[in-house]
This record gives C-alpha cells, structure tokens and sequence, in this order.
C-alpha cells in the first residue's frame, strides 16, 4: 500500500500555521464581540437610564410630530441618547399616537428611564 497524502486533498499544517489561522479567526471575533458588548451596554444604559446625569429640562410639542422628531428633540435636550433606539422603544409598546399627539409643555429630567419618558407623556 502506497501513501499518498498528497493526492487525497489532505494538506498537512505546521504548528505556527495553526496557530495564525487560529488567531485571524479568534482576534477579529473578541473585536467583534466587545464592539457588540460595548453597543449593548449603551443601549441599556440609555433604556433604562443607570449612569446619566441629573438635569431639568422643559420641552413644548404642538402635536402632529413623528416620533422620530420627538426623539431628535429629546437627545438634543439630553434626556436621550439614541433617537432610533427610542423611535423603536415607543413604536414596541404601540405609543406612536400617543408622543404624535401630544401638545404642550413637559418638564423632565434627564435621568430617567424610556419608560418613565412615556409615562409623562400621558
């Protein structure tokens, strides 16, 4: 019986060639995955409002504004992060007729959480 190694489709790898193989899979997944953890923990922190800092802001709204702009006005004010994050949060819970429709003034803080954003929109 013959050997033939080379003709079967087997390619034999030295250590050092595992090892780089290895590593330009495993580097670039732990980039990938704090880049995905660091994503998350933003997210979080601005849903439910754990590490922001405490400011009174006054809004007024005159209705007929797409959830969107309510969150463009927010973040810009401070009270939010991540508009789109927000405009999702609202549109979840089924609250999109309720921030459109909303007219006058609101005080809040900017500590605090999407729900509780919701809740003073009532």
């Amino acid at each position: 019986m013959q050997n033939n190694n080379t003709h079967s489709g087997i390619i034999e790898l030295s250590s050092a060639q595992r090892i780089k193989r290895a590593c330009s899979v495993i580097i670039p997944l732990c980039f990938l995955s704090l880049l995905i953890a660091a994503a998350a923990v933003s997210a979080a922190n601005d849903m439910y409002a754990f590490v922001k800092p405490n400011k009174t802001v006054n809004l007024s709204f005159d209705g007929s504004v797409s959830v969107y702009s309510v969150a463009l006005v927010l973040e810009e004010k401070g009270v939010i992060d991540n508009p789109a994050l927000f405009s999702l949060y609202v549109k979840s819970k089924h609250r999109e007729e309720k921030i459109k429709k909303f007219r006058g003034d609101i005080t809040l803080q900017t500590n605090i959480s999407y729900r509780e954003i919701l809740s003073a929109f009532s």
